[in-house]
């Protein structure tokens, strides 16, 4: 479950740092400042359909999210289905993928062109068979967490990203690209249990979905300087890690 919550965390950190347009050489950005605009961009991106038919482990069972909704409480209302039963529901459909948009469309309350009947049937089956619950808004708290880490720490974190490029200026590195960086950079200098191939791995997702393929080996060029650079201080320390104390002990500059 955690896999697909961080990596829509990830994306939601992004949009809002490129929306934020955060100026590495301006490293005193008021965070109470960045708190409300937080706030103003949840408002209008609610997150709930990240939420729809992801599996989610609950009392050690493994459930299907077929409905999602947000509290006045910044909670989130999800109906779930155990996953075997929805497995056995859905497959009564004549095309399971055009079913499974249908919930989507169905949950963001968006008009529905459909002439399958059969669909609302199934419909009330599920939902017949889903149990309901209300948990935090795990999305919307991971990705507060990944903005106020980087914005927190964005002296530093930019200054390895300017230290790791080669035959490039820090200046150049377009808003997208430098903000993939930045999350990435982020979760191997000072973020916990998380490991560096998989940061790496996940920042050139992102660079596949909102930049090019160029940014793509951009990124994991200077990310691999960075991790390697990581794992040499290390070695230097054999406790604590530096990814255990609150900040990086990496030197910020040359």
């Amino acid at each position: 479950m955690r896999y697909w919550i961080n990596r829509r965390a990830r994306e939601l950190s992004l949009r809002f740092m490129y929306s934020l347009e955060v100026d590495d050489m301006e490293p005193k950005v008021n965070l109470q400042d960045v708190k409300l605009d937080i706030n103003n961009f949840w408002d209008s991106n609610p997150v709930t359909n990240y939420y729809m038919l992801k599996r989610m482990l609950i009392s050690d069972q493994s459930m299907i999210v077929i409905g999602c909704s947000l509290l006045k409480s910044g909670k989130v209302f999800l109906r779930v289905v155990n996953l075997s039963k929805y497995n056995q529901i859905i497959e009564k459909s004549n095309n399971i993928k055009n079913f499974k948009n249908f919930l989507k469309i169905y949950n963001a309350n968006e008009k529905i062109k459909t002439d399958d009947s059969n669909y609302y049937e199934l419909l009330r089956d599920l939902f017949d068979n889903s149990k309901k619950i209300v948990t935090k808004n795990i999305i919307r708290d991971k990705a507060t967490e990944i903005i106020n880490g980087c914005i927190a720490n964005i002296k530093p974190i930019d200054d390895q990203i300017d230290q790791s490029i080669t035959n490039w200026k820090f200046s150049r590195i377009n808003a997208i690209d430098l903000n993939i960086l930045r999350i990435a950079v982020y979760e191997i200098l000072f973020s916990k249990g998380i490991p560096v191939p998989v940061s790496i791995k996940e920042a050139i997702v992102l660079a596949l979905k909102y930049s090019s393929d160029e940014s793509c080996s951009f990124i994991n060029g200077i990310l691999d300087t960075i991790s390697r650079r990581e794992l040499q201080y290390c070695l230097l320390y054999t406790s604590p890690s530096p990814r255990d104390l609150s900040t990086s002990r990496m030197p910020s500059s040359a």
